[in-house]
């Protein structure tokens, strides 16, 4: 058999091949340094946090415990035994009775928000980042470990806030719409779309404007406005695409006869409705026989056909740190003349609590709410008050405080800042 000569090297050769791999060098050194996991610092929990129990009764008194700086959330983030917080470029789980860091995450890149969801069954941190694509950079946290479960990015707005369920999360900016299931596949995209998969089948309507939102199991319901439009629009969409991979509506009209009052805001929905404050500057459409004029809580069917109102106390425009608090069968919402109580399943008004700073939550069968000396404790049925516990703040208190309940712990919000008081 012949001997194969060796192909010959050239000078030329060897020049190249050096400059291939220097080049292949420098790009897997730029890619490096540019990664997300190259700017990212992840300090998880050492193991489960300690289980938290429900409360058994309302302590006698409460005594602050901690705080933390958290911008990134409008109520505090509760998961099933951590509170979340999200500040700068840094979220954190807490222990709720002591305050103490149990894990972080930690990015060099802005939070747009911060929030938690599916507590009852994945119990995740959802940490979004800004970026120059927006609100687009999306990271699933274990809430109780701080471990990473699962990313996604996408188009998005500069800035959104998040709604959630125990099916779906809805991330809504001023343009753009996006639902999420548990594993961040995305169900709907809605608004501004760059590629619409088909745009024959999007809605008539052109260059609209989101204002609010929220959901309950595979429906979502949005307050928006169109160029077109002499007033505001309430819009119900499914929250996964079609069988022909459309977004289906399942209804759109508009609730205002004009845009001369601040846009109505949706702050609940069920399987039996939609719950929408107007704050009554512009005309309801359709008009409300017989009702007095002013603030107001609407009520339309899950397709969006109004369905009743109930006049309340309340800004024309509500505090913009306003956001609904629900649990145990009721959603807290504050109008900023008072907390309005409605039953979660069927969006009624059950009362009105004037005076009080913000949305509260049920701990041990008793509603509590922020007042301006401390928390109100209130018969959960008729919103009765049965006794006040004074709160030493150690700052005052903001335009809103939002509080949540996590064991016998009572968390708020004021401002950009969250505080704990546990039982004295």
């Amino acid at each position: 058999m012949a001997r194969v000569r060796p192909e010959r090297r050239r000078p030329i050769d060897l020049a190249v091949t050096a400059a291939i791999v220097v080049v292949v060098a420098a790009l897997c050194v730029t890619a490096w340094a540019l990664s997300p996991v190259r700017h990212t610092t992840s300090v998880q929990a050492q193991g489960e946090p300690t289980a938290v129990q429900p409360a058994q009764s309302v302590p006698e008194r409460f005594v602050a415990r901690w705080q933390a700086d958290s911008d990134a959330t409008a109520a505090p983030a509760i998961g099933t035994a951590v509170v979340v917080t999200g500040n700068g470029g840094r979220v954190v789980g807490h222990d709720p009775a002591t305050g103490r860091e149990l894990w972080s995450y930690s990015r060099d890149l802005d939070l747009c928000t911060v929030g938690t969801a599916w507590t009852a069954s994945s119990d995740l941190a959802l940490a979004v980042y800004r970026n120059s694509r927006g609100c687009s950079e999306v990271t699933a946290l274990d809430a109780g470990t701080g471990s990473r479960r699962g990313a996604r990015t996408s188009d998005a707005d500069s800035e959104i806030r998040l709604a959630t369920d125990s099916g779906y999360v809805v991330a809504q900016g001023p343009r753009r719409m996006e639902t999420w299931g548990s594993n961040l596949v995305r169900g709907i995209e809605y608004g501004r779309v760059e590629a619409p998969v088909r745009p024959e089948d999007a809605p008539d309507r052109a260059d609209c404007e989101l204002f609010s939102s929220t959901v309950s199991g595979d429906r979502v319901a949005v307050v928006e406005r169109c160029t077109d439009d002499p007033g505001y629009r309430l819009t119900v969409l499914r929250a996964v695409l079609g069988s022909d991979e459309n977004v289906e509506q399942y209804g759109s009209s508009l609730i205002t006869g004009d845009v001369s009052g601040p846009p109505p805001v949706v702050i609940a929905m069920s399987s039996s409705g939609i719950a929408v404050y107007d704050g009554g500057a512009a005309p309801a459409e359709p008009p409300t026989i017989g009702a007095e004029s002013g603030p107001a809580i609407r009520r339309f069917d899950t397709d969006g056909v109004a369905a009743g109102t109930n006049t309340v106390a309340g800004d024309a425009t509500p505090p913009a740190g306003s956001v609904p608090i629900s649990s145990d069968g009721v959603v807290t919402y504050w109008t900023g003349k008072a907390t309005v109580v409605l039953n979660a399943q069927t969006l009624n008004p059950i009362y009105q609590v004037p005076g009080t700073l913000g949305p509260g939550q049920v701990m041990a069968g008793r509603l509590l709410l922020p007042s301006a000396t401390g928390i109100s404790v209130r018969d959960v049925a008729t919103g009765r008050e049965i006794r006040s516990i004074p709160l030493a703040r150690t700052q005052p208190a903001a335009p809103v405080v939002s509080l949540r309940v996590l064991g016998d712990v009572v968390i708020e919000q004021h401002g950009p800042r969250v505080e704990a008081f546990g039982p004295g």
